[in-house]
């Protein structure tokens, strides 16, 4: 983690971190649950239960700060599958169908920048790396 991220910001950085963090854990939930919500009334794939497994897991990562390049990364492909799904196997129609792809290209877009910006100072992966500070001396 120490090679991914210099630093982990804290104060208004961290905690604008931390807000991008929970909002896109949501959003992600949100999608996780659309994906289940037809599989208990009718019989679907497989590979859609996975992928609302891995929606509902790396937003769980994500609002933790757990190893966020991961998870981010994860949250982002998964996104863009479950769009393509959502897109040809969903019943919604006009604006409720155009609101479910603009939470995915919402969520997408916080997942990817995420993956860039990293977890911030209010993470586990803040703790775990052990907040290596560098205190220069004044030269006396």
């Amino acid at each position: 983690m120490d090679r991914l991220y210099s630093r982990f910001p804290a104060g208004s950085v961290g905690l604008a971190l931390l807000l991008l963090r929970l909002v896109d854990g949501l959003g992600l939930v949100g999608e996780g649950i659309h994906l289940f919500t037809p599989a208990a009334t009718s019989s679907e794939p497989t590979s859609v239960v996975v992928l609302g497994l891995v929606l509902v897991g790396s937003a769980i990562m994500l609002i933790l700060g757990l190893r966020t390049s991961l998870a981010g990364s994860a949250s982002a492909i998964s996104t863009a599958g479950s769009a393509l799904y959502g897109s040809y196997h969903s019943n919604l129609f006009g604006s409720d169908m155009d609101a479910w792809l603009f939470l995915f290209v919402l969520v997408f877009v916080l997942s990817s920048s995420l993956v860039l910006l990293g977890p911030g100072g209010f993470s586990l992966d803040a703790r775990l790396s052990g907040w290596r500070r560098i205190r220069l001396s004044s030269g006396k």
